[in-house]
């Protein structure tokens, strides 16, 4: 090794020591020198739902248990109005006969009726369709005339024994009386008054029959114009009678209520009886 070499590695040597020297007296950074990452604290919140010291006292119901108190005590039909179509409450107040004739039908005292409709409840077309509807309810073989001893036929000239008349609610009411605050049909004098809110809507106790109620309602009044009074339900399930205030109700116990303040010429008793609704005063009769 020359001379310049060795010269050159000491004066390294040198300069390496001193940079160490340095290095170690330097003084050691402070927290405040050197800036920390802020972190966020995260707070965790379960909730948790303690267990019961003891299991609950009875099971829960099953699908298979007793129906609720409500399905139970669930109401009997009732004497309002079913829903249905709009009814106009007020007509003209004068009747017009509707055209139409029949045969006569049963044996034994004829009785004559006509067909009317008060101006204005319903329109020319719809009035030949009442027309029918009540000779159908008159002519069938369950109806007054199986008992043998009387007759109908439907004139539209002749001077008649009974007049069937559709009627607007209001005249209707006007005419049957408020003693009882709904829509009601009534047999006055020689006249039928049918209630076109009952026509058309008819009653809960024949659960949307309207049919089945219009024959009822016929039957009923016709009853009345023979001189038949009402009559209460006679057994669980048997058909009512059809002098039975079907309109309000098939339950004894109910219509003895509804008809309390306002007597309907027979009494009803409060024996739990409920009938099934029956259109005809002779159900057993064959068609």
């Amino acid at each position: 090794m020359t001379t310049g070499r060795i010269v050159v590695y000491v004066f390294a040597a040198m300069l390496a020591g001193v940079t160490i020297g340095l290095l170690k007296s330097w003084p050691a950074p402070t927290r405040q020198d050197v800036a920390q990452p802020e972190v966020p604290v995260v707070v965790a919140s379960i909730s948790v739902k303690p267990r019961p010291s003891s299991p609950p006292s009875s099971p829960p119901p099953s699908s298979s248990s007793s129906p609720a108190p409500a399905a139970l005590a669930a109401p009997r039909p009732g004497p309002e109005l079913p829903p249905g179509e709009p009814v106009l409450a007020q007509g003209e107040g004068w009747w017009r006969t509707v055209a139409g004739t029949t045969a006569q039908v049963g044996r034994g005292r004829v009785r004559t009726y006509s067909v009317e409709v008060e101006q204005g409840v319903v329109p020319p077309q719809a009035q030949n369709a009442f027309g029918a509807a009540v000779d159908a309810a008159i002519a069938d073989p369950r109806g007054w005339t199986a008992s043998g001893d009387v007759a109908f036929r439907r004139v539209d000239v002749a001077e008649p024994d009974v007049r069937i008349r559709l009627t607007a609610p209001e005249t209707a009411r006007a005419t049957c009386g408020f003693d009882l605050p709904y829509d009601t049909s009534c047999y006055v004098r020689g006249v039928v008054y049918v209630s076109a809110a009952r026509w058309f809507r008819g009653a809960q106790s024949f659960a949307g029959d309207l049919e089945g109620y219009r024959k009822y309602l016929i039957n009923h009044e016709i009853g009345h114009f023979l001189g038949r009074g009402h009559e209460p339900c006679p057994a669980n399930g048997a058909p009512a009678p059809v002098m039975m205030q079907q309109t309000l109700s098939i339950s004894n116990d109910r219509l003895a209520d509804i008809v309390a303040g306002a007597p309907q010429g027979t009494a009803v008793p409060r024996d739990g009886r409920t009938c099934v609704p029956n259109p005809w005063p002779n159900p057993e009769v064959a068609r």
